[in-house]
C-alpha cells in the first residue's frame, strides 16, 4: 500500500475546479517582473538597442517630408539647418535613409536576440522555482490535486507566461519606445496639429479596459476548463485497461466531449474578443490619422510653406501604426498570460512544511510514540492516541485490518503528514525539533509497490546515495541478491529500466529497491510488506536481500505474512488508530486476543 495522509478526495470536475480558480493580483507582473533582476545587463542591452531602433524610425519620419517636397516641387530644401538645391538632396536622402534603415535593422536584430534570451532565462527560474515547490510538498498536497491538472500547469499555463515575460516585454520596450518617439516627432513638428489630433488617444482607454476585463475573465475560464479536460484525458490513459474492460470507453468519449465543448465554447468567446480588440484599436489610430488630413489640407491651402511639415506629420502618423497595432495584439495575449501566472503563483504559494531544526543522527536508543494523534481533512481521527516505544536495533511489527492507521503511522515519521497530537521522541529528541530531512536520511522506505524511474538501474540506485561509485553499486546490488540479473543486462548499470520498471519483472524490480536502500545506509527500516505481491520464487530472493538489509538496523514492518511476524522481536496490534495489544507472537496467541482473532480472520496470512 501507498503512503496517504489519508485525505478526502473530491469528485473529478469539483477537484479541478477549486484548484485552478485562484485570486486575479494587480501585483502578477510586477512578481514576475521581479525574475528579471538577476539579468539586468540583458535587460539595459535591450532596452539601448531599442531606443537605437525608436529613434530611427523617428528619423524615417524627419526624412520622409523633405524627400518628398523635393520630388514634387523642386523647390530648395533645408535640413538639418542646411539648404541643398533639390538635385543634391534627391542624391543625399536615399542614401540616408539607407543608412537609417541599416541602423534599425541591427538594434531590432540585437534587440530581439538579447530580450529572447532574457525571457527564457526567466523562465527556466520560473520553471525550476515551480518544479522545487511542488518537490517541497507533502503526498497529501498530491491527493487534493489531479496529476493532469499539474500537468496543465507547465504544459498549458507556463508558456503561455512565457510570451508575457519574454515576447512581450520585448514588445512593450520596442514598440513603447517607438510610439513614444513618434509622438514627441509629431509634437516638433506641429504643437498644434498634434494637440489637435491625438486629443482622440484618451478616448481609446475605455474600450481598452472594457476589452482588459473581459479577456481577464474568459482568458480564466477557459485555462481552467483546459486543466479540466488534461486532467480527464490523464485519467482515463491511465485506468485504460479498467475502461476498456468494462466497456467505458463510450462513456469516456461522452465525458470528453463535454469538457471539450465546454473548452471550445470558452476559447470561441476568447477569440472573439482577441479577434475584435485589435480593428478597434485600429480604427481609432485611422481616425486621428484623417484628423491629421483634414486639418492639414486647410492648414496648407492657407500656409503652402507647411506643406513639408504636414508630410513629415503624417508620415510620423503612419509609422505609429504598426507599433501600435502590434501592441494592441500583445496586449491582449499579456491578459491571458497573467492568468497563466496567478494560477502558478498559487500553486507555488501553496505552504509547504518547513524544512528546519537540528539534524538527526542515527537512532541509538530508541524511537518513542507516546500519545501520538492524527487527524484527516475530513475531521476523522487516523491515530488516536497510540503508544509504542520500538528498541534500537529491535525489529517491530504492524498488524491490522485495513485502515487500522498503520501507514498513517508510516507517513508522520517520514514527515509526509503533521501529527495533531501525541509526540515522537528519537533517543528523547521530540521529532519536531528535528529537521525532517535529516530524519528521512537516517531512514529507508521499502514499499509493497517498488517505485522505479524510467531511467537506468545506475539512475535509480543513485536515488539512494548521489554520490555512490560503481563499486558502491555493485556492493550494494550483491547485498540485495540482485548483482546476477543487473550483470546480464546489455548495458548493466546503463540499462534503461522502462518507465516505472517496466521492463523488468516484480522480483527485479523489488531487489533494485532493497540495493537502493543498502546505499542509504539507515538506521531505520520502513518496510510495507514488500514481498506480499510476489511469487514463491521471487519472494525467496528479494527475501533473501530483507534479511541482509535488516541486520543491525532498526525496523518497523507493516505484516502480513505469519513469517514476517513469527520473527519479530515486538508485534503491536493497531485497531481503529490504536495499539490494543502489543507482545511476541506466542505471547499474543497464548494471550487469545485480538491478534489471535486476526490470525483466525486470515488478516495475518500463513
Amino acid at each position: 500500500m501507498g503512503l496517504r495522509g489519508g485525505l478526502a478526495i473530491a469528485p473529478h470536475g469539483a477537484r479541478v475546479r477549486a484548484a485552478v480558480a485562484p485570486r486575479p493580483s494587480p501585483h502578477v507582473y510586477r512578481r514576475l517582473l521581479g525574475y528579471l533582476s538577476p539579468y539586468r545587463g540583458l535587460l539595459l542591452a535591450g532596452l539601448g538597442a531599442s531606443l537605437m531602433a525608436a529613434a530611427a524610425t523617428s528619423a524615417y519620419a524627419w526624412l520622409v517630408g523633405p524627400l518628398l517636397r523635393a520630388v514634387l516641387t523642386g523647390d530648395p530644401i533645408s535640413l538639418a539647418g542646411v539648404s541643398l538645391p533639390p538635385d543634391q538632396m534627391l542624391r543625399r536622402l536615399p542614401v540616408l535613409v539607407v543608412a537609417v534603415a541599416a541602423v534599425k535593422a541591427t538594434a531590432q536584430f540585437l534587440q530581439g536576440g538579447w530580450m529572447q534570451r532574457l525571457g527564457q532565462r526567466v523562465m527556466a527560474d520560473l520553471r525550476r522555482f515551480l518544479y522545487a515547490r511542488l518537490l517541497a510538498q507533502p503526498p497529501a498536497f498530491f491527493e487534493r490535486r489531479h496529476s493532469g491538472e499539474l500537468l496543465s500547469r507547465f504544459t498549458a499555463d507556463v508558456p503561455l507566461v512565457e510570451f508575457s515575460v519574454a515576447q512581450a516585454l520585448s514588445s512593450y520596450i520596442k514598440d513603447g519606445l517607438q510610439i513614444l518617439a513618434l509622438l514627441v516627432t509629431c509634437a516638433l513638428i506641429d504643437a498644434k496639429l498634434f494637440l489637435f489630433t491625438f486629443v482622440v488617444m484618451p478616448a481609446t482607454v475605455v474600450p481598452v479596459a472594457r476589452f482588459a476585463r473581459s479577456l481577464k475573465k474568459v482568458a480564466l475560464r477557459s485555462q481552467t476548463s483546459l486543466g479540466a479536460l488534461t486532467s480527464l484525458t490523464a485519467e482515463q490513459l491511465q485506468n485504460l485497461p479498467v475502461v476498456q474492460a468494462y466497456g467505458g470507453v463510450p462513456r469516456a468519449l461522452s465525458r470528453f466531449d463535454e469538457e471539450a465543448g465546454r473548452y471550445f465554447g470558452e476559447m470561441r468567446r476568447s477569440l472573439f474578443l482577441r479577434g475584435a480588440f485589435s480593428p478597434t484599436v485600429e480604427m481609432l489610430g485611422i481616425a486621428g490619422v484623417a484628423l491629421v488630413v483634414m486639418w492639414g489640407a486647410r492648414a496648407v491651402s492657407a500656409e503652402p510653406a507647411l506643406a513639408g511639415r504636414l508630410l513629415s506629420f503624417v508620415a510620423a502618423s503612419l509609422l505609429l501604426y504598426q507599433p501600435v497595432k502590434s501592441l494592441s495584439g500583445t496586449f491582449s495575449q499579456v491578459l491571458t498570460g497573467l492568468v497563466a501566472a496567478e494560477r502558478l503563483f498559487a500553486l507555488a504559494d501553496e505552504p509547504a512544511p518547513p524544512d528546519e531544526g537540528r539534524e538527526a543522527e542515527p537512532l541509538k536508543q530508541a524511537l518513542v510514540l507516546e500519545g501520538l494523534r492524527a487527524t484527516y481533512l475530513d475531521g476523522r481521527e487516523g491515530l488516536r492516541g497510540v503508544d509504542l516505544t520500538v528498541p534500537a536495533g529491535a525489529r517491530v511489527a504492524l498488524v491490522g485490518a485495513s485502515g487500522a492507521g498503520k501507514t498513517t503511522l508510516f507517513s508522520i515519521l517520514l514527515g509526509f503528514l503533521p501529527s495533531s497530537g501525541g509526540e515522537v521522541r528519537w533517543d528523547g529528541v521530540p521529532l519536531r525539533e528535528l529537521k525532517p530531512s535529516s530524519v528521512r536520511a537516517q531512514m529507508a522506505w521499502v514499499s509493497q509497490e517498488p517505485m522505479l524511474f524510467s531511467g537506468t538501474v545506475r539512475h535509480n540506485l543513485l536515488l539512494g546515495r548521489p554520490g555512490a561509485s560503481d563499486a558502491e553499486l555493485w556492493e550494494a546490488l550483491t547485498l540485495a541478491h540482485a548483482r546476477d540479473f543487473v550483470s546480464t543486462l546489455p548495458a548493466g548499470l546503463d540499462e534503461p529500466v522502462g518507465e516505472r520498471g517496466s521492463r523488468l519483472s516484480g522480483g527485479q524490480r523489488q531487489r533494485l529497491v532493497l540495493a537502493r536502500a543498502f546505499l542509504r545506509r539507515p538506521s531505520v527500516l520502513l518496510l510495507d510488506e514488500p514481498t506480499s505481491a510476489l511469487d514463491a520464487a521471487s519472494e525467496a530472493a528479494v527475501g533473501e536481500g530483507l534479511a541482509e538489509l535488516m541486520k543491525g538496523r532498526t525496523v518497523l514492518v507493516i505484516a502480513h505474512r505469519l513469517a514476517t511476524v513469527r520473527d519479530a522481536d515486538l508485534i503491536a496490534v493497531l485497531e481503529a488508530g490504536q495499539v490494543v495489544e502489543a507482545g511476541t507472537h506466542e505471547q499474543l496467541v497464548a494471550r487469545q486476543g485480538r491478534y489471535a482473532r486476526l490470525l483466525g480472520e486470515g488478516a495475518v496470512a500463513a
